[in-house]
Formats: C-alpha cells, structure tokens, sequence
C-alpha cells in the first residue's frame, strides 16, 4: 500500500469518488459515526469498497473512548481487511485490539487472523515512550502510522501549511520510522493537507525518509502519493 485514502463513514459521494480513484487502499473512518446508522453506513461503505476490489480498512475509535467494541461489532461483519486502530499506547493496546478481533472472527466465521492490523502510535507523549514495545505485539501488524495533528494539539503546539514543523513533531515522526523499521514492518506517513506541486514535495520527502506510503484525504493526493513512492520502489 501506497496511498491510504481516508473516506468519512457518512459519506456516500466521498465512497463514490474514492472507488473511483487511484487509492491503493480506502480508509473508512468511523470517527464521526458513534451511534448505530452510522455504523450501518461504514458496514455497507466496507461492503461497496470490497465489491470493487479495493484494499479497505476500518479506521476505529480509539480504545478508550468505550465505542471501539461497538465499532468492531459492527464493520467485523463486513470483513475488511484490516483494523486502523488510532491513539495507540504501545504493544499492550494493539494486542487488546488482537485478542478483540479473535473473538469476533470466530463469531463471524472469519479465520483466525485474518483481520490486520495497522497502528497510529505516535499519538500523545505517553505512546512515544512505548513505540519500542511495539516489535513484540502481534502477528496481525501491518503498518505503524502516527496523527500528527492530534499530538500537536496534545503538546500544545500550532501547524501551519507551508511551515517547517516544530522540533517535538520531527522527534516523534523519525521514532516512528525507528519503530517501524524496528517491528518489521511498513510506516506510513500522517494525512496533511496540500495539493499540487507542493504536496508533491510532501510526498517525495516521505518517499526520501523511508516511509512505505501515506495517507491521503482527496482522490488527487492519493494520485501524488503512488507517484512519489512509484519512484522510491524503482531506486530501492
């Protein structure tokens, strides 16, 4: 996976557009559907997307919100192939997040496993201290990503399009390149705004830096993604 395309959980346009595009995977976010017609939503967006062929993740709410299992309830009938679980602290979360999907698998009649798992686990100060913990979490880990907007919000720090980043932001994304390389398994880059020739350059740093893909808000970046890291797979 190169580009992982974010798709909001209550909009059917935004689906429409997305399988329609370019995106290596779709990333159905459940993030503003915490009651039950929104969950039917995503369950019949996963449906739709894995019809079409596409690579589709559901990107949950975090454990400790108390409407993860709801969630999980809900988009684990549908089978997608894999779990996005946000604001991860180290290995103890995403092997709770494993031992969830086992027991929902079996209800389902989904082999043991099959459900992956890809990680943002550089979310607040405290998962930064527990990214070493994450080469020993499970066997369904797929990819280590990271919200860099909501650490910055955390540490109280503002991000401005066409800035240089602060410092702590920097820190955070190299450790989770380390942590990455350190499970055995791909990094991908944190959505951001931007579009054209800028975005580009987004993109062509991350390839640079030794991310496997990013994540994508609009069908047009995802179309920038595949072509700056169709580039690094052709030098690696």
């Amino acid at each position: 996976m190169r580009s992982l395309l974010v798709v909001p959980a209550v909009s059917r346009p935004a689906l429409e557009a997305a399988l329609a595009s370019e995106a290596d995977a779709l990333t159905i976010d459940l993030a503003g559907s915490d009651d039950a017609e929104g969950r039917e939503e995503a369950v019949a967006m996963i449906s739709a997307a894995r019809q079409a062929g596409k690579t589709v993740l559901a990107l949950i709410h975090p454990l400790g919100s108390g409407l993860a299992d709801a969630d999980l309830d809900a988009v684990m009938a549908a089978a997608p192939d894999g779990i996005i679980l946000p604001d991860a602290i180290g290995g103890r979360d995403i092997q709770h997040l494993g031992a969830k999907l086992a027991v929902r698998e079996a209800e389902n009649g989904l082999p043991d496993g099959s459900a992956r798992i890809l990680v943002l686990a550089g979310d607040s100060p405290a998962a930064i201290f527990e990214l070493g913990s994450l080469s020993r979490a499970t066997r369904r880990l797929i990819g280590i990503g990271r919200d860099e907007r909501r650490l910055a919000q955390r540490l109280g720090l503002a991000l401005a399009e066409g800035e240089d980043k602060p410092e702590p932001l920097r820190v955070a994304r190299s450790l989770c390149l380390f942590a990455a390389a350190a499970a055995q398994a791909p990094a991908f880059d944190c959505a951001e705004p931007g579009e054209g020739e800028a975005f580009a350059r987004i993109c062509a740093l991350a390839a640079r830096d030794g991310f496997a893909g990013k994540f994508a808000t609009t069908p047009e970046q995802a179309k920038a993604i595949n072509a700056a890291f169709a580039t690094r797979i052709r030098t690696a």
